[in-house]
């Protein structure tokens, strides 16, 4: 069974507040650059982040942006 976009991007979220890093801060940073050094090795994140669409990033970074 494939793991959906959305689940996925919650896998690498929890790695890198395991990392002690900042979700928010580290996917705009990837999402507006796409420099993969954004995104944690930690759980195998950086290669899992390739399977994230940019539209499903923006849909956090908005949803995020809201709860501030």
């Amino acid at each position: 069974m494939a793991i959906g976009e959305k689940e996925l991007l919650q896998t690498i979220i929890a790695s890198m507040k395991e990392a002690g890093y900042d979700p928010r801060d580290q996917l705009y940073g990837y999402y507006t650059t796409g420099e993969e050094s954004y995104i944690t090795r930690r759980g195998n994140a950086r290669e899992m982040i390739k399977g994230v669409s940019p539209d499903t990033i923006r849909e956090y970074l908005h949803s995020e942006g809201r709860k501030s």
